[in-house]
């Protein structure tokens, strides 16, 4: 059965599509003479699992090639078309706008340039319903500034009705205490942005504690909180959905092995999931990739991928997903 795909979590950079990638890498002059694009891109997707941090790492290159106000907005449309076309009709993009600075672009012209790519997307794809996340991130104290993280909540309110639907805290989970980050969250609130926090991805079910007294919207991977019981219950009473990527978790040794990631468990207690990528192009993966996966090892359903994206339309941030959300529950009565 045709039904829309909806994706919460799926990080820009972490997401480019391989013809820009290569393209970009080579006009920088960063693919070696003689080398096959082929060989290039099998030395730039994971194949092992590494720690969190190490994956962290990686986005060296991503980001390094993203410095320019015209690739934003070249990556911004690009990925939204290829997310439309595949059957993805509600979209979440995120990005740090502090990640793009190297080549003085401002965190403001790099937000202006990918909210351009996006309009453009909506001209070409007028029932597309997307939005964009700004990062926040957590590299450690003397990275992702408390200045710049300041500044991304402050461009989140400023361009709220413009394309920007809110904030996340992303980065190396364990570098800085999220605690730390709870002036930001209190600012977030006051001047009106929505946001969802990375935690119980590798850190401890405590970090999904601390994000749901935040007043976390939803929760990015918390994978880690069916470690506790009653925070479980908590999920399920309070009606917040956890932003899952499966094989993201087992490459970066979140989970000792796909088969033992808790995402059935978690479902089972009544947790709303949302199924996504994180970022696919680092991985070698799709979204369809990642439902073939869920179905082959845990046996979900298509009444249950329709009914998760059902949860997740309607936990979006994005404004018009209405009519998202009116196609999936004709699709549910219909499975």
């Amino acid at each position: 059965m045709t039904y829309p795909k909806v994706e919460l979590h799926c990080h820009m950079d972490g997401a480019i599509p391989e013809r820009l990638f290569i393209r970009y890498c080579r006009e920088d002059g960063l693919v070696p003479e003689g080398m096959s694009d082929e060989e290039w891109m099998k030395q730039n997707v994971m194949s092992g699992t590494m720690s969190l941090s190490d994956c962290m790492g990686l986005f060296g290159v991503l980001t390094g090639i993203l410095q320019s106000k015209e690739r934003l907005e070249e990556l911004s449309f690009e990925l939204l078309k290829d997310m439309y076309e595949s059957g993805t009709k509600l979209v979440e993009l995120r990005f740090s706008p502090q990640s793009h600075l190297n080549e003085n672009l401002s965190m403001e012209e790099a937000v202006k340039a990918v909210l351009r790519g996006r309009k453009r997307a909506l001209e070409v794809y007028p029932d597309l319903v997307c939005g964009f996340l700004l990062c926040m991130m957590n590299l450690g104290l003397n990275l992702g500034t408390i200045e710049n993280n300041t500044r991304t909540v402050e461009l989140a309110a400023k361009y709220k009705d413009q394309g920007v639907v809110g904030i996340d805290l992303a980065g190396d989970e364990c570098a800085t205490p999220i605690e730390d980050y709870a002036v930001q969250f209190e600012l977030a609130r006051k001047l009106g942005v929505n946001y969802t926090i990375h935690a119980g991805e590798s850190g401890p079910a405590s970090n999904v504690k601390f994000a749901i007294d935040q007043g976390g919207h939803r929760i990015g991977h918390g994978i880690h909180s069916i470690e506790d019981d009653a925070l479980v219950n908590e999920l399920v009473n309070k009606g917040i959905l956890l932003e899952v990527s499966t094989t993201s978790n087992y490459f970066s040794r979140s989970v000792s092995s796909l088969e033992e990631h808790p995402i059935r468990k978690l479902w089972n207690r009544g947790v709303m999931i949302n199924i996504n990528t994180d970022d696919p192009a680092l991985m070698g993966i799709t979204l369809k990739h990642e439902y073939d996966l869920l179905e082959r090892l845990f046996g979900f359903t298509e009444k249950e991928f329709i009914l998760s994206n059902i949860y997740s339309a309607r936990t979006s941030f994005c404004e018009g997903k209405e009519k998202i959300i009116a196609e999936l529950m004709e699709a549910f009565h219909k499975c």
